[in-house]
């Protein structure tokens, strides 16, 4: 009985694999462990070895052409060999998978199925009519056979929200464009808290989220190549410091934009976060509010998280990451003292910004708010 040769798994970050060139042909006799064909995967190009030894009856997969784990790539077995009905050159072949139509669930409604999701439950006696396919457009994929196949329940299928899919979309860019450089940093908050209360205990309250766009905004003053960005080959220096600060509202993620913050109080700049933060949660945000900012803050100070790497908006080079405050022992002047303590994360477009400098850009930000007056 022919033998199907089935793409392994090779321990990749992904499932998907070029086969770059045949170094059998059909009809050659090959032995156990022989060199059938060089693959490309994401990490080099590898020789995959036959698992079988017989005479190679069929490439069921063009060279250049690529394949998924566990599609079948070739069938070896004894000259002459039968091979199954939909075992041709074309199986597999396409880096969207091939489909056929089956009626699912006795209707007549049509339900793509890949070809090797097909051969893998025939194997295994699936019934594809009881399958529901998770992959792009309904495909039924191999792992919703091996799902069926072991009795386990399927996904439940969600569809993003418009605000998700754009989040979705801005930090997919960014990851593959801004090469992040990182930076942190302790600050020392004692100065900042007493503000604070000192400003409460008078009817003005300032928040966390202004003191930090407030240090950021004069930071950039010092470091002003800090607030520009690249545009191809072009740097592009921004109209005005205006800064954008994260807001969550359930699974969603908003940026609205505090303008001008450098020529703003701490008061002005914390009531304007307030405003937009209820617009936002409101789902009432103006297009003003979403545009222009030159970088962003994410603060998740109300949970105990100590730090975490923020990722770049697209159109800006920084972002800053703020974590929670939290009482710590510290040597100043050789004795030990409890102060309360914030890490901050710094990201940085590393194309525009180099280490010394988002060290600097860092440093000052630090200086700002522990001597904030």
């Amino acid at each position: 009985m022919a033998v199907p040769i089935r793409m392994p798994d090779l321990g990749t970050t992904v499932e998907e694999f070029r086969i770059m060139a045949w170094l059998v042909r059909e009809g050659d006799t090959i032995g156990l462990g022989d060199a059938l064909a060089e693959i490309e995967t994401d990490k080099a190009v590898t020789q995959l070895e036959s698992p079988a030894q017989g005479v190679l009856l069929r490439q069921c997969v063009n060279s250049g052409d690529m394949a998924y784990t566990g599609d079948i790539l070739a069938y070896v077995g004894e000259a002459g060999e039968e091979l199954p009905e939909d075992a041709g050159p074309d199986v597999q072949a396409a880096a969207v998978p091939q489909t056929d139509t089956v009626v699912v669930n006795g209707s007549s409604a049509a339900e793509r199925v890949a070809f090797f999701a097909r051969n893998l439950a025939r194997e295994l006696e699936v019934d594809l009519s009881a399958v529901q396919g998770t992959g792009a457009g309904g495909v039924i994929t191999r792992e919703d056979v091996l799902r069926a196949q072991a009795g386990a329940p399927m996904p439940t299928l969600t569809t993003l929200s418009r605000g998700q899919m754009a989040v979705a979309r801005a930090v997919s860019k960014s990851w593959t464009e801004i090469p992040h450089l990182f930076i942190s940093a302790t600050i020392d908050m004692t100065t900042a808290q007493r503000l604070r209360a000192q400003r409460a205990a008078a009817g003005r309250k300032i928040s966390v989220d202004a003191i930090f766009l407030y240090a950021l905004a004069h930071a950039c003053q010092t470091y002003p190549i800090c607030a520009a960005h690249l545009e191809g080959d072009e740097i592009v220096s921004p109209s005005g410091l205006h800064l954008a600060v994260a807001v969550g509202v359930d699974n969603d993620l908003f940026l609205p934009v505090i303008r001008d913050v450098d020529r703003r109080s701490l008061e002005d700049i914390h009531e304007e976060i307030v405003a937009a933060a209820a617009q936002a949660k409101a789902g009432v945000l103006p297009a003003e509010r979403l545009s222009g900012a030159c970088m962003a803050m994410s603060n998740l100070g109300m949970f105990p998280v100590e730090t975490f790497d923020p990722i770049i908006f697209p159109g800006h080079s920084v972002m800053l990451a703020v974590g929670t405050i939290q009482p710590a022992p510290v040597v100043i002047d050789g004795g030990i003292h409890v102060r309360p303590l914030c890490r901050i994360r710094l990201a940085a477009d590393h194309r525009l910004i180099n280490g010394r400098l988002a060290a600097a850009f860092a440093t000052k930000v630090k200086e700002i708010i522990e001597g904030v007056a």
